[in-house]
């Protein structure tokens, strides 16, 4: 069984331990600060001094009451059980995972405060954190949760406190913890005073204001949440806060009245597309009345320009029974559509792929592909295919 130094004191970055075991993978230690991928919790990193060598420790798991350490180079004829071991993890890199960790916490606690919405699972990596939660909220919920535990990240200052407690005790208090209460002997809780307790066995920082605040960058169906802290989030607000008033200026527009201008601008570039779906649907009803050739009853139409496939295959029916229509796209794409019987579109595309280099293809009535050399005349290309054998 190897002692978890790191629930005396998250803080510390250097110990002494024994070499107890050798494995496959890796080595066990009587006592380490390495923290084992476990609880949705990246594991640290860092290094082992054995003798006279150095071992890089890129990954840390957990073999029932064992923590593994993986090095990352060939240790089996170099250590020995009973070495002395020294270790020292990556500081940096702990202490991000430790504020992700946290500001998890704090998230969670305050969706559970204002919302009554409990957390499903979370995943914790450097500086980085993914949320999912048992209710879809709406954008004004997100920006009052964000505030909320933005203040208590950056201004509150709220103590963070670790406590090993038997499971009889544990169950005494199930009411005020937050979390299922996990069968083991013995619990390790983790407070935020006069804010959440939880059950809980990873790093932690002292205080919520060492996270600093968050950045959300991805919300999706209204239950997934990924964000940043530290330095990630940093970054991220900077670059934006930047990127927002070189907008606002481009627009000609105070910041602060940026959204408000980008909606107007977003609903009238919507009613342009719908104009131009309805010249578009116009266009080639046009077209499906002037083909480019009839040959043996074959009507071939050829398309020069970008076109919106949806709205061409939409338009299909406008189009005579035995008809192939060829859209050449830009970056010598093409696409081949076949309303005929006897033109088989798929290997009408095979065809020029084999002659003119390229990948792709489809099936009989519809096909694409991307040619390496395409042919200054396509449609007579595709006419010589389809009719000179």
């Amino acid at each position: 069984m190897t002692e978890k130094l790191y629930w005396e004191n998250a803080y510390e970055t250097k110990f002494t331990a024994q070499l107890v075991a050798i494995k496959e993978e890796g080595i066990v230690l009587n006592q380490t600060l390495f923290y084992p991928e476990s609880g949705n919790q990246a594991s640290d990193r860092g290094e082992l001094i054995i003798g006279n060598f150095n071992f890089k420790v890129d990954k840390v798991s957990k073999e029932e009451e064992d923590i593994l350490h993986h090095i990352s180079s060939d240790f089996k004829n170099k250590v020995k059980v009973g070495d002395e071991v020294k270790g020292e993890i990556d500081w940096d890199y702990r202490y991000g995972i430790m504020k992700a960790h946290t500001s998890q916490h704090i998230f969670s606690a305050v969706c559970k405060n204002k919302f009554n919405i409990d957390t499903v699972r979370a995943n914790l990596f450097f500086e980085e954190v993914f949320l999912s939660i048992s209710e879809k909220i709406d954008y004004s919920q997100l920006k009052e949760i964000l505030i909320e535990v933005n203040k208590i990240c950056s201004s509150n200052n709220l103590k963070v406190k670790p406590n090993i407690i038997s499971d009889k005790e544990a169950r005494k208090s199930s009411k005020k913890i937050r979390t299922v209460i996990p069968d083991e002997s013995k619990i390790r809780l983790m407070e935020i005073e006069d804010l959440d307790l939880v059950c809980c066995g990873g790093t932690h920082i002292k205080n919520t204001n060492e996270i600093g605040k968050l950045y959300i960058y991805d919300f999706k169906r209204g239950n997934e949440i990924r964000y940043y802290v530290g330095d990630k989030s940093l970054l991220m607000s900077s670059n934006d806060n930047v990127d927002m008033i070189n907008l606002a200026n481009r627009l000609n527009s105070p910041l602060e009245k940026t959204d408000s201008l980008i909606e107007k601008r977003l609903e009238l570039l919507e009613t342009i597309q719908e104009q131009q779906k309805d010249i578009s649907v116009k266009f080639l009803e046009t077209i499906s009345k002037s083909p480019n050739k009839i040959i043996k009853d074959i009507h071939l139409f050829y398309i020069d320009f970008n076109i919106d496939l949806k709205i061409l295959n939409k338009s299909l029916e406008k189009f005579p029974k035995n008809s192939l229509i060829i859209v050449k796209f830009e970056s010598n794409k093409i696409r081949l559509l076949s309303l005929s019987e006897t033109i088989d579109s798929g290997k009408l595309i095979d065809k020029l792929i084999n002659k003119y280099g390229g990948k792709g293809g489809g099936n009989p009535k519809s096909s694409q592909g991307f040619l390496e050399n395409i042919p200054e005349d396509l449609l007579s290309e595709i006419e010589s295919l389809i009719f000179i054998e």
